[in-house]
């Protein structure tokens, strides 16, 4: 295991973190996990992202290649973890599934999601809630930009059109996010039609309306990405245009090629007052995607009334513009499980035959 910073990203191997920065409480940074290490019968291959709130992993859990994501200790980060896995568990068992949102697998052998939608275990004197994911290659979108700051612009509205899809989803239930960030998406490229691919693996608050007030916890968010009316208002309040100014920002980023607000070394203090003052990055990238840039300049406006008002209407923006995300082409084999299905009928059929044979062969003696 090593230390990790989830502010000024500083690492110790020896669990000993220390940090000269006075903002920083670099001894209450969580553990990370490493390879070949376990949490209870799972085993670590390597981790793939940090977030303010849990960590996610490449994992190995009966034989079977997963994501494992771990919230760090602390009853904020615990409890946002149950509420993703609760939501994720109710949405599958209704068969309501998004394609851009984790797939929930059992946390233990022998169980199912109704009944166990997220595991517990002890690790280092701490009890840890962890949920698992189908496996799903990829990314967090912050390394693909840290490796190519400026994507080709159709790579940027397809990215965005997904992401977009996946918020309009979660706010389709009544359910709000209030954290997007490139951190919390996973990104792959689809080599044969060389299109991205994205999974957005984090769920943010995952909060209703009623209860935001509650499951709100400014800590779980980066600054840099914190909405102004979140940081302002004494009392948070439901708006599904707090998500939109996520979008936006997003975007935003993805156009200029580097985050809007600089936050790294800066106290989140300092963040904060550089996003209530709008001191972003200017926008550079008009003249070429003009519309585009103006879809992202309304959906991160300061005041929510001047953005969309939800994520579905920053959905119709983008398609307006880009067109349809193209679709996976389609294996000329079956599924498995359509394999398996015609199987088993044969393998019927043909028990069935040899019982009719035989019985003929009986009657006929």
């Amino acid at each position: 295991m090593k230390q990790v910073c989830l502010l000024c990203q500083r690492t110790s191997p020896d669990s000993n973190l220390y940090c000269q920065e006075t903002y920083c409480p670099a001894e209450m940074s969580p553990n990370i996990l490493g390879y070949g290490e376990w949490l209870g019968d799972i085993e670590i291959v390597k981790a793939i992202a940090v977030l303010r709130s849990a960590a996610l992993y490449e994992a190995m859990h009966q034989g079977q290649r997963v994501l494992l994501k771990v919230a760090h200790p602390g009853r904020e980060n615990t409890e946002r973890l149950k509420r993703e896995a609760e939501f994720l568990r109710d949405i599958q068992l209704k068969r309501d599934q998004n394609e851009f949102l984790p797939v929930l697998l059992p946390p233990y052998a022998n169980t199912t999601i109704k009944v166990d939608a997220y595991g517990k275990a002890m690790l280092g004197g701490h009890l840890l809630y962890f949920c698992l994911f189908e496996f799903v290659e990829g990314e967090p979108l912050r390394d693909v930009l840290t490796k190519h700051p400026q994507l080709w612009i159709n790579h940027i509205g397809w990215l965005m059109i997904s992401l977009a899809s996946a918020t309009a989803f979660v706010q389709s239930k009544g359910m709000f996010h209030f954290g997007l960030t490139p951190e919390s998406v996973l990104l792959k490229f689809d080599i044969k039609q060389n299109v991205p691919r994205i999974l957005l693996f984090d769920l943010g608050i995952i909060s209703d309306g009623q209860n935001i007030g509650h499951n709100w916890h400014p800590f779980a968010v980066s600054p840099a990405y914190t909405a102004p009316e979140l940081i302002t208002d004494s009392k948070i309040r439901p708006d599904y245009r707090t998500d939109v100014y996520g979008l936006g920002l997003t975007l935003y980023e993805l156009l200029v090629g580097e985050p809007a607000f600089h936050y790294k070394l800066n106290s989140d203090e300092e963040v904060y007052k550089a996003v209530l003052r709008n001191r972003r990055i200017r926008m550079n990238r008009v003249e070429d995607v003009k519309s585009v840039a103006n879809i992202a300049l309304k959906a991160s406006d300061q005041l929510p009334n001047q953005r969309y008002q939800n994520a579905a209407e920053v959905t119709q923006e983008l398609l307006a513009y880009f067109g349809p995300v193209p679709g996976r082409k389609k294996s000329r084999w079956p599924k498995l499980k359509t394999l398996m299905v015609v199987v088993g009928a044969l393998l019927t059929i043909a028990f069935l035959i040899t019982i009719a044979v035989t019985l003929n062969e009986f009657v006929v003696l």
